[in-house]
C-alpha cells in the first residue's frame, strides 16, 4: 500500500469511528507534555540588583554571574549614573533609572516589573554567586509549588555561614535553633541579600513600599508563608560583603540606623507584636549609654541614628544628605534632653493608663449627671439614627436637612449634643427626633455615640437597623445617592460609609512604588465613624451593649480615634460580624487607568489634600509637567492612601458613585483645600447646595481668614 493510500485509510477509520477528536486530544496533550518537559536554563533567571551609589562593587557580582544571564540593576535614585552606564555597556545588564530612591522593596519592586523571564533572583550588589548556584535553585524549584521562595547559603567572606533564624516580627516559638542547617528544609524567613522565586509571586506579593530599609525581607516573607513556603537551599552559595553596598560613612552609617529603627516599629506593629515603639525607643536608649560611642564616630552616629527613628518614626529621609547634620557636635544639653526623653514618654503611661480605667467611671459618676434628655415628637417604628452634632454657634440649616433627610427615611433621630442647647435650638430639634441628649463635652464623638446608644438600649425593645452619624461632614449631598438605602441592601452587619488604612501607604518620595491593593487586616484598618450602619442582630447582642458599656473614655483625640474607630472595627471583626463598605476601594486604581490623560489630570487637579505639604508640593509638580499617566495614578492613589478617600475625593466620588458625605474640616485645613471644597459646593445644584456653600464660606470666615486676606 502506498503512503497516500496509507493515509487516506488511516483517516477514514478515524471518521468511521468518529476517532479524530481523540486522536487529536491526544496529540496536544503529548505536545504539551513534552513543552513542559523541556528543561529549565539559566536563561529563564533574571537576576535584580538594587544599587544606591553601588557601581564600584558591581563588577565583582556581575563578574560571578554566568555568561549571558539576564540581569537588571535598578540605579535607586544614586548619583552614578554615568558609571552605572559605563557598566550597562561593559557587561550588557538592562539599567532601569528611578529618579528617586524608593528604599530597597521599592526599587526591588520597579527591577520585577522590568522582568519577563519565569524566575527572578533578588541579589545585593555586593554580593557574588559560587558556582553552580542558579542550577540548584532552579532544581529545587522544580520540586515545590509555585507560592514557593528559596533562599540560598549566605557566607561571609571567610566562608562561615550567616544564617538567619530568627525575626522581631515572630515569637520566639518560631525561631529555629542556633546554627545553620546543612540539609535542604523549611524556614521561617529569608534574608534579602538573595531571595529566588517566580517572578508571578513577586509580581503578586510585592514588597510593601512604605519600608524603606531593613526587615521588608521578613515582612515579604510572612507575607509568602500565609500561601506557600519558604525553603533554604544550602547546597545554592552566594558570598556576601556585609554592609559594603552603600559605602561605611558615618552619614550613611546614621542613616541607615535610623531607617532600622523606623522600619522595626512599622513592621513590628503591622505584624501586631507587643510593644513595638517601647521595645525599640528603649533599645536605642541603652545603645545611646554604649561606652564605645566614646572611641568611635561610626559608632556614635549608628547609636543616634537609631535613636532618631525610633523617636521620630513619622519622619522621612530618602538620603543620608537629606538628614540635619547638626548631631555631629551635639551640645550636653541636648544629649542630657535626649537621655531623659525616654522618661518623660514612659511617664505619659501613668495618665493614659489611668484614663483607660477611670475615665469612664468618672463619667458616669460625676459628669453624667449634667446631661439632659428631651423626648422628642418623631416616633421610633423599627430604625433608629444616632446623630452626634456640636452646634458651638448655634443650630445650623445642615443639621435640620440632614435630620428631616433621616425621618424621611424612616429613622427615628437620637441627637446627641457636644454642647449645651439654646432654648429655641432644643424646640426646633425636639420636632426633628425622637430623643435630644446634651451632655458635658467629654470623650469626643465616641463619648457621644455611647450616651446615644445606651440610651437606645435602654429604651427601644427592638431595632432592626442603628445609624450612626455626625456632623463632621454635610449630608446628604445634593445630587448624591441614596446612602441608607445602600448600606441597608448590603444586608451585612456593619457597614461604613468609607474606610481608612485599607491601602498601602507611600511617602510622596515613594509615590511611583506605591501597589494598589485592599485588606482589613492592618492594624489600623477601620471604618470611618461618621457614617455606620449596624443590624438589628448586632444591636441586640449582649456583647455589643458590653463594649459601649465598658468603652474608655478619654479627651486625647489621638487616643479616642484609636480606641474608638479603630477598636470598634477591630471589636467588630473579632467577634465575626459581617462587614463591608459602600464605597469599594479595590479596584480604584484600574478604573483611574481607564481614563484619558485630560480626564485624569483633571480628577488629580480636584483631588484634595487637607494639610500635606509635601504631597500638595509632588501634586504642583506633576500638573506642572507633562507627567505621564502612570505617575498621575499613582499620585492620586498615594493622596488617598495617605489622606482618606473621604477627605479626597470627593468630586470624583460624588460624581462616580453618589458619594454622600463632603468632610468640613478641608475648608479650613490649607487654602488649595479650601478653594476646591468651596468650587465643589458651588458647582452643586439643588437648594441643599446653597445651605453648603454658605456654611462652608461662614467657617472659612470664622476659622482660617488669612486664607482672603
Amino acid at each position: 500500500m502506498s503512503k497516500t493510500k496509507a493515509l487516506a485509510f488511516g483517516w477514514g477509520f478515524l471518521l468511521h469511528f468518529d476517532l479524530r477528536p481523540s486522536l487529536l486530544h491526544f496529540a496536544l496533550k503529548n505536545v504539551s507534555r513534552t513543552k513542559m518537559m523541556t528543561p529549565l536554563s539559566v536563561n529563564d533567571i533574571t537576576i535584580v540588583t538594587v544599587s544606591y551609589n553601588s557601581s564600584p562593587i558591581l563588577p565583582d557580582m556581575l563578574n560571578s554571574v554566568p555568561k549571558d544571564s539576564r540581569v537588571i540593576v535598578v540605579n535607586n535614585g544614586g548619583s552614578d549614573t554615568g558609571a552605572l552606564e559605563t557598566l550597562s555597556a561593559q557587561f550588557g545588564f538592562q539599567l532601569v533609572n528611578s529618579e528617586k530612591n524608593l528604599g530597597f522593596g521599592g526599587g526591588c519592586n520597579l527591577g520585577v516589573e522590568s522582568a519577563t523571564s519565569e524566575f527572578v533572583l533578588l541579589l545585593n550588589p555586593d554580593s557574588q554567586l559560587c558556582d553552580g548556584t542558579l542550577e540548584i535553585l532552579l532544581s529545587a524549584s522544580a520540586k515545590y509549588g509555585t507560592n514557593t521562595a528559596f533562599g540560598p547559603r549566605i557566607e561571609s567572606p571567610d566562608g562561615s555561614a550567616d544564617f538567619k533564624r530568627r525575626s522581631v516580627l515572630l515569637p520566639k516559638s518560631d525561631w529555629l535553633p542556633r546554627g545553620c542547617p546543612k540539609e535542604e528544609c523549611e524556614v521561617p524567613v529569608l534574608t534579602g541579600s538573595a531571595i529566588f522565586a517566580r517572578r508571578k509571586l513577586f509580581h503578586d506579593i510585592p514588597f510593601d513600599p512604605e519600608i524603606f530599609m531593613y526587615h521588608e525581607d521578613d515582612d515579604w516573607s510572612l507575607s509568602v508563608r500565609k500561601q506557600g513556603k519558604l525553603i533554604f537551599i544550602p547546597a545554592a552559595r552566594v558570598r556576601h560583603q556585609a554592609g559594603h553596598a552603600s559605602g561605611r560613612d558615618p552619614l550613611i552609617t546614621r542613616f541607615k540606623a535610623f531607617q532600622l529603627a523606623q522600619s522595626r516599629i512599622y513592621a513590628m506593629e503591622k505584624h501586631e507584636r507587643p510593644h513595638p515603639r517601647l521595645h525599640t525607643t528603649l533599645k536605642a536608649f541603652l545603645g545611646l549609654l554604649s561606652p564605645e560611642n566614646l572611641f568611635s564616630a561610626r559608632r556614635r552616629a549608628k547609636s543616634f541614628g537609631f535613636y532618631e527613628g525610633a523617636r521620630k518614626s513619622a519622619k522621612k529621609y530618602t538620603s543620608p544628605w537629606d538628614m540635619p547634620v547638626s548631631w555631629r557636635n551635639i551640645p550636653l544639653w541636648k544629649l542630657k534632653r535626649e537621655l531623659i526623653r525616654p522618661f518623660k514618654q514612659l511617664k505619659e503611661l501613668v495618665p493614659r493608663n489611668a484614663s483607660y480605667f477611670l475615665a469612664q467611671p468618672y463619667y458616669d459618676l460625676v459628669l453624667a449627671r449634667q446631661k439632659q434628655i428631651t423626648d422628642g415628637d418623631v416616633r421610633f417604628e423599627k430604625k433608629v439614627a444616632i446623630y452626634l452634632i456640636f452646634p458651638k454657634s448655634g443650630l445650623l440649616a445642615s443639621h435640620k436637612v440632614a435630620l428631616e433627610y433621616l425621618k424621611k427615611e424612616g429613622y427615628a433621630p437620637i441627637v446627641v449634643s457636644n454642647v449645651e442647647l439654646s432654648d429655641a435650638d432644643r424646640q426646633t430639634l425636639t420636632k426633628l427626633s425622637y430623643k435630644v441628649i446634651e451632655r458635658p463635652n467629654f470623650g469626643y464623638d465616641f463619648g457621644g455615640y455611647r450616651d446615644g446608644v445606651l440610651l437606645a438600649r435602654e429604651t427601644l425593645p427592638s431595632v432592626d437597623k442603628l445609624v450612626i452619624l455626625n456632623d463632621s461632614s454635610w449630608f446628604p449631598l445634593p445630587g448624591s445617592s441614596n446612602w441608607l438605602k445602600e448600606a441597608e441592601a448590603l444586608n451585612l452587619d456593619f457597614v461604613g460609609a468609607a474606610t481608612n488604612y485599607g491601602h498601602p501607604r507611600a511617602t510622596p518620595e515613594r509615590y511611583r512604588s506605591l501597589r494598589w491593593s485592599y485588606t482589613s487586616s492592618h492594624k489600623n484598618f477601620h471604618y470611618c465613624s461618621f457614617g455606620l450602619l449596624i443590624s438589628g442582630k448586632m444591636f441586640k447582642d449582649p456583647r455589643f451593649l458590653k463594649f459601649w458599656k465598658s468603652f474608655p473614655l478619654t479627651n486625647d483625640k489621638t487616643v479616642t480615634v484609636r480606641r474608638g474607630e479603630i477598636g470598634f472595627t477591630k471589636w467588630v471583626i473579632a467577634n465575626g460580624f459581617s462587614h463591608g463598605t459602600t464605597l469599594e476601594l479595590a479596584e480604584l486604581d484600574k478604573k483611574l487607568s481607564s481614563l484619558d490623560c485630560d480626564a485624569l489630570r483633571e480628577v488629580a487637579r480636584n483631588t484634595i489634600i487637607p494639610a500635606a505639604p509635601k504631597l500638595d508640593a509632588l501634586k504642583k509638580e506633576l500638573l506642572g509637567k507633562n507627567a505621564s499617566k502612570d505617575e498621575l495614578v499613582n499620585l492620586v492613589l498615594t493622596i488617598v492612601a495617605g489622606q482618606g478617600v473621604s477627605y479626597t475625593m470627593t468630586r470624583f466620588m460624588h460624581d462616580e458613585n453618589g458619594f454622600a458625605f463632603l468632610k468640613k474640616s478641608p475648608v479650613w485645613l490649607s487654602k488649595e483645600a479650601s478653594d476646591l471644597t468651596l468650587q465643589f459646593a458651588r458647582d452643586l445644584e439643588g437648594p441643599f447646595s446653597d445651605v453648603i456653600l454658605e456654611e462652608a464660606l461662614d467657617q472659612r470666615r470664622q476659622r482660617a481668614s488669612e486664607f482672603d486676606a
